[in-house]
């Protein structure tokens, strides 16, 4: 006990001696032009992925990648290891894809703004996703982290499920069913113009209505 004690002290000895945690970001933009009406594929994204439907026929997008460290050169290694690759477009599809080594401590923070009507795809890892204002098919799957969905119209055809961590709600009608052993939820509506296709493995989901829209 006395030898452990001795090295938790030492470790804090060490700390102390680096130094007061300094925050370390990265941002950068990019954009692409894209007609409305297409599909976005977003793979490999991981951290807090928010999306916004504008008027634009283009997609412009912006990542924070955040770190806290006590080791500046570090963690600018850390930060440049994040690899946001450019846009690819073909055809009516377009691609976001983020590379990055595991365990890096890396946050990133995404800002993705599309056209209004365009269908998404999204391969999401860790963190929140939110879609605000697309009226477009969402197929989104996120293994840790809640999906929120802020959308214009009034019927859906909605698939949703969780796998634990969370509840699922709707604005919009549905039954909602629970798992054999009450670990997960799934909702599922008829009918409607769009599809959405939500999974999540811990967290929750939500639809909401958009304010101020009819229906």
């Amino acid at each position: 006990m006395t030898g452990r004690l001795a090295l938790c002290a030492i470790a804090a000895l060490n700390l102390l001696a680096a130094g007061p945690l300094q925050r370390f970001d990265k941002v950068t933009q990019d954009s692409a032009p894209f007609a409305a009406g297409g599909t976005i594929h977003i793979e490999g994204s991981t951290g807090d992925l928010n999306i916004e439907g504008w008027d634009q026929p283009a997609v412009e997008i912006t990542a924070t990648r955040l770190l806290w460290s006590n080791h500046a050169d570090h963690a600018k290694k850390l930060l440049e290891a994040i690899d946001m690759e450019k846009p690819v477009v073909s055809g009516t599809d377009l691609t976001l894809k983020t590379v990055h080594p595991h365990r890096t401590g890396v946050q990133i923070n995404y800002r993705i703004r599309v056209p209004r009507n365009s269908r998404l795809v999204i391969h999401h890892d860790t963190g929140a996703v939110v879609v605000y204002d697309v009226s477009g098919d969402v197929d989104a799957t996120t293994k840790i982290g809640d999906i929120l969905l802020q959308l214009p119209g009034s019927q859906y055809l909605i698939d949703a499920k969780n796998k634990s961590g969370g509840e699922i709600y709707s604005d919009f009608s549905g039954s909602l069913r629970y798992s054999r052993f009450a670990l997960g939820e799934r909702l599922k509506t008829e009918g409607g113009a769009h599809r959405l296709t939500l999974r999540v493995g811990i967290g929750g989901i939500t639809i909401q209505k958009m304010p101020f829209t009819s229906g």
